[in-house]
């Protein structure tokens, strides 16, 4: 009997073992390359699903009462993966930003050297004017003077008014593609510090 009365007293001595704070956990959803971040079902949710437990719980039974004491305290979240990085339409607005570079680049060079080319035409028929004009006066044959000199003479200052009518309208020209690439988004540095370049005999255009 006083056995027994000791080890009541012995039981009721001993204070109770406290309950353990629950660890919380977090339920993450690893984001892998090429997987969609749109979700699915519950079923592909759950093969994304990391548990991850507290520790010292390796190698528990998972069962209903266990889960009652696994769910105390949890925060559940799920990382989303960031939208997926479109290298393909970026890589498909720097090609067409290029090929308005170029285009536009391409007009204005193009009425650069329209512009230098009239410059050098009007000098090339000033010069050829005023040759003819010294062999006329300078010529004692009336038939050589008025009848071959005269008529080159003429033709000569009529190619030498047009060709500076056409100078006139080639000195504006390139402000004008200029100003239309602008309104139509091209950037200024675009044309400056750019020497113009020049077209070949069969038409292409060259540094």
């Amino acid at each position: 009997m006083w056995m027994i009365f000791a080890a009541l007293l012995a039981a009721a001595e001993t204070p109770p073992a406290p309950t353990p704070t629950p660890t919380p956990i977090s339920l993450l959803a690893p984001s892998s390359a090429g997987t969609s971040s749109r979700p699915g079902s519950l079923a592909e949710l759950a093969r994304r699903i990391k548990l991850r437990l507290p520790e010292g719980s390796e190698g528990r039974t998972i069962t209903n009462e266990s889960l009652k004491t696994l769910a105390t305290g949890v925060e559940l979240t799920i990382a989303k993966a960031g939208p997926p990085v479109d290298t393909e339409g970026a890589e498909q607005a720097d090609a067409e930003a290029e090929q308005k570079q170029a285009y536009w680049q391409e007009r204005y060079w193009e009425a650069q050297a329209e512009l230098e080319q009239a410059e050098a035409e009007v000098r090339r028929l000033e010069a050829e004017t005023a040759r003819l004009q010294n062999e006329f006066y300078s010529t004692d044959d009336p038939a050589l003077r008025d009848g071959v000199v005269k008529p080159a003479w003429d033709q000569a200052l009529a190619d030498l008014q047009a060709a500076r009518e056409r100078l006139e309208q080639a000195r504006t020209a390139p402000d004008k593609v200029r100003d239309e690439a602008l309104r139509n988004g091209a950037l200024p540095g675009w044309f400056r510090g750019t020497a113009p370049r020049r077209p070949t005999t069969g038409g292409a255009v060259q540094e």
